[in-house]
């Protein structure tokens, strides 16, 4: 007669204790996503007046004339600054762009004469919607920018 060694086999008992880790991650993910949320919302403080409000003057030429384009033609400006930058399709050159204020504007009537860009910030504007006027190589165009009130 022959004796057969009970022989256990660890695949099994690897495959245990694999089930149960599995099942105690399981349990441990939503802790795990709250506290993840939690680092997200923190890393990302609500702070006003950190918005950028841009827009963006446009000189092209059609025919030989000057053009002016400002995109967006309304600027419904946040907390923050109000940036305009002047893109010349027409040429290499800087040329110096113009914002006047037909009627009082949000930081007063004063015009704004500036190339390249210009940063405004909205801290002490007045609020309300305000048309203003682009001039640059004697073209005009009047787009808009408003400002509401409680920001």
């Amino acid at each position: 007669m022959s004796k057969k060694k009970a022989v256990k086999k660890p695949a099994k008992k690897a495959a245990v204790k694999k089930a149960t880790k599995k099942k105690a991650a399981k349990k441990k993910a939503p802790a795990m996503k709250a506290a993840r949320a939690v680092r997200t919302l923190a890393a990302v403080p609500d702070v006003p007046g950190k918005r950028n409000n841009t827009a963006t003057i446009f000189l092209y030429q059609v025919d030989g004339s000057y053009r002016v384009r400002t995109s967006p033609q309304l600027i419904s400006a946040a907390p923050g600054f109000v940036e305009w930058t002047v893109v010349n399709l027409a040429s290499d050159e800087e040329v110096e762009v113009e914002i006047t204020w037909p009627k009082d504007g949000p930081w007063g009537g004063a015009p704004q004469r500036f190339k390249g860009n210009e940063r405004k910030s909205l801290a002490d504007a007045k609020p309300g919607r305000y048309k203003y006027n682009v001039t640059a190589n004697g073209y005009t165009e009047d787009p808009e920018i408003e400002f509401p009130e409680g920001n």
